[in-house]
């Protein structure tokens, strides 16, 4: 779809060239969703690879939501790492409270009852594979929630169908632990500040398994933080999504992942996702 070889050209991007990839360019939008920080523009980080150039760049900060569906509308795959929807089944507990229905009768004994309350579907079985998604219902992600629902609703005013199980459409929700996990690579320990020296082997390892893309890679991410490395991450999974290479919805879940949202984790590593076409 995009004809253009940096999705923030007009922001003055600083692209960085490698060898030329096939594919199109998936761009990644990212930040430290769990924290209140994230309502700050100058903490998101995002990321967008042009698989035919071969370049990586890193969208200048600050970035408000109206830049990044720019982006997201000259590229042909973007990924965000923020919850697409809430629980259903919170939705509708708190419609029932809110009209004095009562609290929906739940089998499970506490805690366990506040479950489908607390987790998505995608959150339980990405769990159930050893990853940790926070809650949206429960934990302070869900502020980033809200974020991320304006700026569907900003791509869906510019023409663009947001469909929140990533089965069809331009847009993906990834959770990068999840990602990096799969790679085999640290998905913890990394994050603030403290843990600078920790983010900064991570990247270089990140680089190191991209094969053609590393050179790129690793310029892009020397000196970059948490976030700009998720974000990275993020438009790998993204490429991945395009390849049919991420966990997808069964037909069982299809239709709930269309309300709540559906984490994709890559299948297979970071060289075939680089190497795929």
């Amino acid at each position: 779809m995009s004809t253009l070889p940096h999705a923030y050209r007009a922001l003055d991007p600083k692209p960085f060239t490698g060898t030329p990839m096939r594919g199109g360019s998936t761009v990644a939008l990212c930040g430290p969703w769990a924290s209140t920080c994230q309502r700050n523009p100058a903490k998101t980080g995002a990321c967008e690879v042009d698989w035919i150039a071969g370049t990586v760049t890193q969208l200048d900060r600050p970035t408000s939501d109206e830049q990044l569906v720019e982006a997201v509308l000259s590229v042909d795959m973007a990924a965000i790492d923020v919850p697409l929807g809430w629980p259903d089944a919170f939705i509708d507990a708190v419609v029932a409270h809110r009209d004095r229905r009562g609290w929906p009768p739940i089998a499970a004994e506490p805690p366990e009852d506040r479950l489908p309350l607390r987790y998505r579907t995608t959150d339980l079985l990405t769990r159930s594979s050893g990853a940790q998604p926070l809650s949206v219902s429960s934990d302070l992600i869900g502020v980033a929630a809200m974020r991320g629902a304006r700026i569907q609703h900003l791509l869906e005013k510019a023409g663009v169908a947001v469909d929140r199980s990533g089965t069809s459409g331009r847009l993906v929700e990834v959770y990068p632990a999840a990602a990096l996990r799969r790679w085999g690579l640290s998905s913890t320990k990394y994050k603030g500040s403290a843990n600078a020296d920790a983010c900064r082997t991570l990247a270089s390892e990140l680089a190191a398994g991209c094969g053609p893309l590393s050179a790129a890679a690793a310029t892009c991410l020397d000196g970059c933080d948490d976030d700009g490395l998720d974000a990275f991450v993020c438009a790998n999974v993204a490429k991945a999504s395009l390849g049919g290479q991420t966990t997808r919805p069964g037909p069982e879940h299809v239709e709930i992942a269309r309300h709540e949202g559906w984490i994709h984790v890559p299948t297979v590593d970071l060289a075939t996702i680089i190497g795929a076409a």
